[in-house]
């Protein structure tokens, strides 16, 4: 058996125990039923609707929106548009078939200041203070959740704060977890914390949360492989950082028998230096690759990859290929073969764009790291250029750079965009200020 087909297997086992046990607890479910207008009573379309910051859809050309999910649950409902303000509520299902729900928005007043086009753009701070440095930082509704220290993550505290800076609650990090590395923002919408020893997941409720702890089983089985969920369908991949090639899938969430292979990922040149691994071993190292490839059931070409230490060299790199649910379009940025690739939402494969943004004269600007707006649909592409960063926005549908955004302040650390804002951590060079949170507006300029 080859290594893909035994991660696909292990994979398969994960989600038919995942959503199998899923299932059967959702035998009774109710119809939500929504519209969402104006003030005025106008229809608004391509609203994005989400339940526990899980987004579920969006709305048609009538307004209107439908999902179906459990009875006898209390969810956040929540809606997102650029262009009016975002309205949050408790939707509590009962034993009804069908609950109905009308939303009326505000409409934003000012979108954006007036501003001088050549002005310098000036980034916002968020939340700074003089006793800790924030390291990372997450989004829950209308809060931010923030991992800080007073000197080293060895000993680091979760806070739920605001917009401004008002501080709700704070709690440690058991030391019993380990350092804390880093948060993982899964397909469910829960903030995760990555520990040195273990993981943890923080489960917020209005302005009061706790943490409590995941299995590393959970985390690698159930949540790290799925990339998004739409069209009823959950999207996840097998890959495995020390392999060049992998594949996407998907599973349908009303039968999980019906896993199907979307797409495989390869590095044609990686690989060929790759397999070649096996024939610079000594004969002695070939017969010990031969060996444990048996033992284990994997091609031996795989073992002596990792005997000689090639996926730890400066020759290889781990695969970056992600998949994006935009609206109700699945879009697959494969790096390895220059094109976008789109798939409806019966998962066929409508057609694909090249791309060469990751392709620039300075090779080793482009970071390997895309970001999207899910409120605007927008995708961005990560370069630094010495300790200047910048965003390039990159249209899916035809594959072509439109613009950049430069960041006003250099060295912008742990980027994330969110409803045309990109938030990231920074300390001013040489200055004794701590890590603050900042905003800025991203403003695309032609290059």
């Amino acid at each position: 058996m080859s290594i893909m087909q035994h991660i696909f297997k292990y994979v398969l086992g994960l989600f038919l125990f995942l959503f199998q046990g899923s299932l059967s607890s959702q035998s009774k479910t109710c119809v939500v039923k929504g519209k969402v207008t104006t003030e005025a009573g106008k229809v608004i379309e391509l609203v994005t609707i989400k339940l526990n910051q899980f987004t579920i859809g969006f709305t048609d050309k009538y307004g209107e929106f439908h999902a179906t999910i459990p009875k006898n649950n209390t969810y956040a409902l929540s809606t997102h548009h650029l262009s009016f303000e975002s309205y949050t509520t408790k939707l509590k299902t009962t034993e009804k078939d069908t609950i109905f729900i009308t939303i009326k928005l505000h409409e934003k007043t000012n979108l954006l200041p007036d501003i001088d086009i050549s002005a310098t753009n000036k980034p916002e701070t968020l939340v700074g203070k003089p006793n800790y440095s924030i390291y990372d930082f997450d989004f829950y509704e209308d809060k931010l959740v923030l991992l800080t220290s007073k000197n080293e993550l060895k000993r680091s505290d979760i806070k739920l704060t605001d917009y401004s800076g008002k501080e709700f609650m704070s709690l440690p990090i058991p030391v019993e977890a380990g350092e804390a590395q880093k948060f993982f923002h899964d397909y469910l919408g829960n903030t995760n914390i990555l520990c040195k020893d273990s993981i943890l997941r923080i489960e917020i409720s209005d302005n009061f949360f706790l943490i409590t702890g995941i299995t590393k089983k959970e985390y690698e089985r159930s949540l790290k492989p799925v990339n998004d969920t739409a069209n009823g369908n959950f999207y996840y991949n097998d890959q495995n950082p020390d392999y060049p090639a992998f594949n996407y899938y998907y599973l349908s969430k009303s039968d999980p028998k019906q896993h199907k292979l979307l797409y495989n990922v390869i590095n044609r040149s990686l690989m060929d230096l790759y397999n070649f691994e096996y024939y610079y071993l000594p004969p002695r190292g070939q017969l010990e690759a031969r060996r444990l490839a048996e033992t284990y059931k994997v091609d031996k070409k795989v073992i002596a990859a990792l005997m000689s230490g090639f996926t730890r060299s400066k020759f290889y790199e781990p695969l970056y290929a992600p998949l994006f649910v935009l609206k109700d379009t699945v879009c697959l940025f494969n790096h390895y073969n220059d094109r976008i690739f789109h798939f409806d939402k019966e998962n066929k494969l409508i057609d694909s764009v090249t791309i060469n943004y990751h392709h620039p004269k300075n090779w080793h600007t482009w970071k390997k790291q895309l970001f999207v707006d899910d409120s605007e649909n927008k995708v961005y592409a990560l370069f630094k250029n010495g300790a200047n960063v910048s965003l390039k926005l990159i249209d899916h549908q035809t594959g072509m750079i439109k613009g950049v955004h430069k960041f006003a302040n250099i060295t912008a650390d742990k980027i994330k965009i969110k409803d045309g804002y990109a938030y990231y951590i920074y300390r001013p060079f040489e200055s004794t200020q701590e890590k603050f949170l900042y905003r800025e507006i991203i403003r695309i300029r032609k290059e």
